[in-house]
């Protein structure tokens, strides 16, 4: 278990009435842990008779149910802090005899664990505040997209790919309009875990013949070896065999009939890294079957590091096998770049494509377009303005 740590300055002087403020600073690792250890540093007081420090800390502002004395040193730390939970922190500079100056100002910390892709709502308002009217803003630090909302201390932030493996720091600036004596500053840390993703690709393939399922492997980091095991229809897609290529260098693949489990190493010099297609799954489809579109999905995925670390965070997009038999198959789809298509499954021949914009009858089939089926899987464009609704295929 890896702990998390987070830095914080205190600046102190034994008898002043206040201290000067306070600033917490934080840096967590992206491994996930049960607990938090909180590395505080600060200042020296320029008091000759400072003998020691007493920090404060606890969940609510002001109101510091725990606390710790360290000797006369600027560094200290606090374990089995909660993660996803604020503390408030404060301090005291103490003399030989014990007493204390007063209290720092304070400042909050609240550590938060994410996933590349995942949008976050984090609650930057800690219990405990004052009711007083108060305005949340971030400072010029806050990652790039992140925003607050002024009321309420809600930050949005949606970290992409690029913030994988990342420590990010927000500054909340808590400012109290009605007493701004009591304004704070919030840390907000949130540790971005590693990913490594599998994406099963699609294929489409006449009943009775062979062809193969692409595999692709991407990470944030890099990546030696690689573990996967697909639900596969063992019916219907017969003899799966496994093909690879550098910098895989060995591969293995166990058929249990409704799960394929593979394993793929590369040489430990060359890692994978980004995103590498590192396999084919070689099959055949089972003679005589109807048109069948077939789901893909791993029912277990992981991988290892250069350092032999597992990673974290690991994803796995399922994909497809369309098998074409004598009745074709078709699938409208929507998107931005392409706009409207239909993807025809059908045996190679010539044929109508045909559309009808209701099913109540009398059923007419106007003709769309004739075209020739060359492989079993082709894609036509369709006239956005057209009101077809309804397809189908007649094969001449």
């Amino acid at each position: 278990m890896i702990a998390k740590r987070l830095k914080a300055w205190f600046r102190t002087a034994v008898g002043a009435s206040k201290f000067l403020p306070l600033a917490v600073l934080a840096a967590l690792p992206s491994a996930v842990s049960a607990n938090v250890t909180a590395n505080l540093t600060w200042t020296a007081s320029p008091g000759t008779n400072v003998t020691g420090y007493n920090l404060y800390y606890g969940n609510a502002s002001h109101q510091y149910s725990n606390s710790i004395s360290v000797g006369n040193v600027t560094t200290a730390d606090i374990p089995n802090l909660l993660e996803n939970t604020a503390y408030f922190f404060a301090a005291k500079a103490h003399d030989s005899t014990g007493i204390e100056s007063d209290f720092s100002n304070e400042a909050a910390f609240a550590g938060f664990f994410a996933t590349p892709d995942s949008a976050l709502r984090l609650k930057a308002a800690p219990d405990g505040l004052p009711n007083d009217p108060l305005v949340f803003s971030l400072d010029a630090t806050a990652p790039a997209g992140a925003t607050i909302n002024p009321t309420n201390g809600t930050i949005y932030w949606t970290p992409g790919r690029a913030y994988a493996s990342s420590t990010n720091i927000f500054n909340v600036i808590i400012t109290d309009t009605a007493n701004p004596a009591l304004s704070i500053s919030e840390t907000v840390v949130v540790s971005v875990s590693d990913y490594l993703e599998f994406r099963i690709g699609a294929t489409a393939v006449a009943t009775g013949q062979a062809n193969s399922l692409p595999l692709t492997v991407a990470a944030s980091g890099s990546v030696t070896n690689v573990q996967l095991t697909l639900a596969w229809p063992g019916a219907s897609l017969l003899n799966p065999t496994l093909t690879f290529a550098p910098p895989i260098v060995a591969g293995s693949l166990q058929n249990l009939n409704n799960q394929l489990v593979i394993q793929l190493q590369t040489d430990p010099t060359q890692p994978l890294a980004g995103t590498n297609l590192v396999a084919q799954v070689n099959f055949q489809s089972a003679p005589g079957q109807s048109s069948t579109i077939y789901s893909i999905s791993a029912t277990a995925a992981s991988g290892n590091s250069t350092d032999g670390g597992a990673y974290a965070n690991v994803l796995a997009d399922a994909g497809e096998v369309v098998v074409v038999g004598s009745i074709p198959l078709l699938r409208p789809q929507t998107d931005a770049s392409h706009g409207r298509t239909l993807a025809l499954f059908a045996l190679p021949g010539n044929y109508n494509l045909l559309y009808t914009t209701s099913f109540v009858p009398p059923v007419i089939w106007t003709p769309l377009m004739t075209y020739q089926q060359t492989n079993v899987a082709q894609t036509v464009s369709l006239d956005a303005s057209a009101p077809a609704i309804f397809y189908r295929l007649q094969q001449l």
